[in-house]
């Protein structure tokens, strides 16, 4: 479709998607936006964020959890390459938690720690591709700067000049969240290092504490619900969050922290195996050394 009128699944320019902080801080907001169309700033002509669009619900789940960024000063590496013209980054995001409900929070407070890229428009967050196929979930991924997580599109992404924000333990890792628990999905995710030896972009890690504990997880069918997720890509956590709600989480703590950009080396054109595992074992332990 004309990706400035519709939804395209491939297309890292989806005109839903194409949103960013208002830098003139007016908000009067246009009143011929539609739903294909964010609404932008009367005085700059900005695009503004989903959650600057919708102030009210996004400001009170993030003060119900709670959520920043500045329990940690930001490393220094990262503030001087983000400032710098075309600052391009794939940020590898731990962990899923069972719904995720960080990643739309953090979207109206995001411009705080990578101002240059959200001001020209260059994050994009990979989702599931079946997202896209379900009616409102599709409207609603669309509107939050989501775009499809095929390595087609990400590639397209990257050549694009975009950031990327990757969930990396995806599905396996909201299934196996567990409340009380920090675990990540790691060991077996090497596509995001391979990514981004090959655009020659660097790769900085997050962590999110508190998004584990914002349900209560139950392992019931664990078996079957695993089977779902790896044949037919469906993911069903078992969890209760307040008032035994699945989609309320509880009011827990939320803090992101960041890691310093890391840079890795090939030969070719290609990453060898070696280079691929050195690079994968480097950032894992970057990982654990920013949790810890």
């Amino acid at each position: 479709t004309n990706c400035e009128q519709g939804f395209c699944l491939s297309c890292t320019n989806i005109g839903s998607s194409i949103e960013h902080h208002c830098m003139c801080n007016e908000y009067n907001l246009d009143t011929s936006g539609t739903i294909y169309r964010p609404q932008s700033c009367s005085s700059c002509r900005t695009r503004l964020t989903f959650s600057e669009r919708l102030c009210f619900p996004c400001t009170t789940m993030r003060q119900y959890l709670k959520l920043s960024f500045t329990e940690r000063p930001l490393p220094k590496e990262f503030v001087n390459e983000e400032a710098a013209a075309g600052a391009q980054f794939i940020f590898a995001t731990f962990p899923h938690g069972c719904g995720c409900e960080y990643r739309i929070a953090m979207d109206g407070i995001i411009q705080q720690v990578m101002p240059n890229i959200i001001a020209k428009n260059n994050l994009r967050v990979l989702a599931a591709s079946v997202l896209f196929y379900i009616p409102i979930i599709r409207e609603m991924s669309l509107w939050t700067g989501c775009i499809s997580a095929s390595r087609k599109t990400a590639e397209r992404a990257l050549e694009n000049k975009r950031s990327l924000l990757i969930l990396i333990g995806g599905e396996a890792e909201q299934i196996m969240t567990t409340h009380g628990e920090e675990k990540v999905y790691l060991s077996k995710r090497k596509g995001f290092i391979k990514l981004a030896m090959r655009k020659g972009v660097a790769v900085v890690p997050l962590y999110v504490f508190g998004c584990n504990d914002y349900f209560y997880t139950s392992k019931m069918f664990y078996s079957l619900r695993y089977k779902l997720m790896r044949n037919l890509g469906i993911c069903i956590p078992l969890c209760a969050g307040l008032w035994g709600s699945s989609s309320c989480p509880l009011p827990k703590k939320t803090t992101i922290v960041f890691g310093k950009p890391l840079r890795f080396k090939m030969e070719g054109s290609e990453p060898t195996t070696e280079e691929l595992d050195a690079a994968h074992t480097l950032f894992t332990k970057e990982l654990i050394s920013l949790f810890d």
